[in-house]
């Protein structure tokens, strides 16, 4: 009789603790979180997804009137975003988005053209209705650190460089390859080397005399040639 006792006792006994167990797993007062990265970097510019993801373990209204709000700086600093008044701060007036889907938990908030000065902290809160306790909110305690850099600027000096580089280099080849080549007369000079008078007296004027000699007023072909007989 002692056993058969003992046995029913054992499993009321067990069953009370997991009850309690599961009790003191969910309470709908306490267990609640928002949960964010500690820290997130991009550059100047460039676009931010602050991913975020809450979580009550207690049940919903159906109609449970989800709001997200972000904060920055500090955890009661600004609030310079939210979803339910569609309030936007004006330092980022048009630059923030929110996407989370109907029914969903996770989503992210989207920060666009990032400037030096985005560099903070940022803080999620999340408010919304339950079944037991009405409207409840709560918001990430530890926050986001957003880090701001110059990658795209320093990639455009990076390019710059580069293009120079290459002009340097095309225009040593270019160099080398005059060096290279023999001259050539020019294809006026060319058209009057043919043995004339003119030619040859023009090539001693020019090499012997110290400067260049005013142009001569215009003659007569006749008279040119009488000069360069002159002055060969």
């Amino acid at each position: 009789m002692g056993l058969s006792l003992l046995l029913p006792l054992l499993l009321l006994l067990l069953l009370t603790t997991l009850q309690a167990g599961n009790s003191a797993r969910c309470d709908p007062k306490m267990d609640y979180r928002m949960d964010q990265p500690e820290h997130l970097s991009a550059p100047k510019g460039g676009t931010i997804h602050i991913n975020f993801t809450f979580y009550y373990c207690g049940a919903l209204a159906k109609d449970p009137r989800v709001s997200i709000a972000l904060r920055r700086t500090h955890f009661h600093g600004d609030v310079i975003y939210n979803s339910t008044s569609h309030f936007v701060h004006e330092d980022y007036k048009d630059r923030i988005i929110l996407n989370l889907p109907e029914g969903q938990k996770s989503g992210f908030l989207q920060i666009l053209n990032l400037r030096e000065e985005d560099e903070n902290m940022y803080f999620c809160r999340v408010q919304l209705k339950t079944q037991r306790f009405g409207l409840q909110m709560w918001q990430s305690i530890l926050g986001t650190k957003l880090t701001i850099y110059l990658g795209l600027q320093t990639t455009a000096r990076t390019v710059a460089r580069g293009s120079l580089q290459n002009t340097e280099e095309k225009y040593e080849n270019i160099g080398i390859k005059r060096q290279q080549t023999d001259p050539k007369l020019d294809p006026k000079d060319e058209a009057q080397d043919n043995g004339g008078i003119l030619y040859a007296s023009l090539t001693l004027s020019s090499s012997s005399s110290p400067a260049a000699h005013p142009p001569l007023p215009k003659k007569s072909p006749q008279e040119e040639t009488l000069y360069s007989i002159l002055k060969a």
